[in-house]
C-alpha cells in the first residue's frame, strides 16, 4: 500500500526501549494517516520535515495487546521518496 501526502507532523516516540518516529500525513484535507518509523527506517526522514510531500510504501501490522486485549493496526514504513514538484 503506498500513501502520498504532506507531513504534517515528525513525532519521536520510545516506549519501554522502543524507539520510532511516527509521522502524521495528510493526504486530503479530511484525512490523516499515522506511519511509524523503526529501527533504520527512522534515518530514512533525515533532512525531511513539515509540510514536505512524500510518497510512503507502507505494510499494515495488526497486534493485540497482551496486557488489554485491545486490537491495533500499525502503518509501518517500508519505503519513502519526496516527492519535488
Amino acid at each position: 500500500m503506498t500513501i502520498t501526502g504532506n507531513i504534517e507532523n515528525i513525532e519521536y516516540r520510545n516506549t519501554a526501549g522502543h524507539e520510532k518516529k511516527v509521522v502524521t500525513i495528510v493526504p486530503d484535507h479530511r484525512q490523516r494517516a499515522f506511519v511509524e518509523f523503526r529501527g533504520r527506517k527512522m534515518d530514512d526522514l533525515h533532512g525531511l520535515k513539515e509540510n514536505d510531500e512524500i510518497q510512503v510504501s507502507v505494510m499494515l501490522e495488526g497486534k493485540i495487546s497482551k496486557n488489554s486485549g485491545i486490537q491495533y493496526n500499525n502503518l509501518v514504513a517500508q519505503e519513502i521518496r519526496a516527492i519535488v514538484r
